[in-house]
């Protein structure tokens, strides 16, 4: 009775690895003649992977511009707007934000952007990390939108470094997608306190007393720049 099992579970173990098997060369066949209509006939799989991994370290991610779609409709409702200032600006708040998520420390931040740096720290888990040789390559306008009480542009930024992780180091093509609100109704502002980042004009700490005017740590007034400058409300990586 034992030969008989011991048998049977060999018959059983041998169609299970001829199957595997086939239904491996079946999917290394079919990925073989994608290849070769796609141009890369006679080329060895693994060193087609290892290219297309070298290229995703070299290459920049693509960005959608829509500079010619948004900007004139922008300078239209904002005239002497400095598109090209909050351009910058997102690329600091990138920065910034890298620069937390090393120090693994996200105090100053608030709402959507201290998010974003937490859920970063949350991933490396304690680990030491660096984002070393960082390099922004550019950034373009992705959206625009605006109602009654607010007006939101977007920015998408692609950018690379070397992240280094308890020494183990690899190059990181990456790009993100920055939010810059315009407060049209600043009562809108102080209901949305928490969602909404702005900053101080004079010390860059967060207003967290809307309703005073004032910035906390300096004493700064803050009426009229709620009422004539973008600040950072979101940022993530796509």
């Amino acid at each position: 009775m034992t030969g008989i099992l011991f048998l049977i579970g060999g018959i059983i173990l041998i169609i299970g690895t001829v199957t595997a098997l086939s239904i491996f060369l079946y999917f290394k066949i079919k990925l073989r003649k994608v290849l070769d209509a796609a141009g890369f006939e006679g080329q060895n799989i693994g060193d087609i992977i290892k290219e297309a991994r070298l290229q995703d370290e070299i290459e920049p991610k693509s960005l959608a511009s829509m500079d010619r779609i948004y900007l004139s409709q922008i300078q239209e409702d904002f005239p002497g707007i400095n598109i090209s200032e909050i351009k910058r600006q997102a690329e600091q708040v990138i920065l910034d934000c890298y620069s937390c998520v090393e120090k693994n420390n996200s105090k100053k931040l608030k709402g959507k952007i201290k998010s974003f740096v937490d859920k970063m720290i949350s991933e490396y888990d304690g680990k030491n990390v660096k984002f070393d040789e960082f390099k922004i390559h550019n950034t373009v306008l992705s959206n625009y939108k605006k109602d009654d009480k607010t007006a939101s542009i977007f920015f998408a930024s692609a950018y690379e470094y070397v992240l280094r992780v308890d020494g183990k180091e690899k190059k990181v093509q990456d790009r993100a997608k920055t939010e810059f609100i315009y407060v049209l109704d600043e009562h809108e502002l102080a209901d949305n306190q928490n969602a909404i980042g702005v900053h101080c004009p004079n010390c860059n700490s967060p207003i967290t007393d809307i309703e005073h005017k004032t910035c906390n740590y300096c004493g700064t007034q803050v009426v009229l720049v709620l009422g004539r400058v973008f600040a950072c409300n979101d940022i993530r990586r796509y």
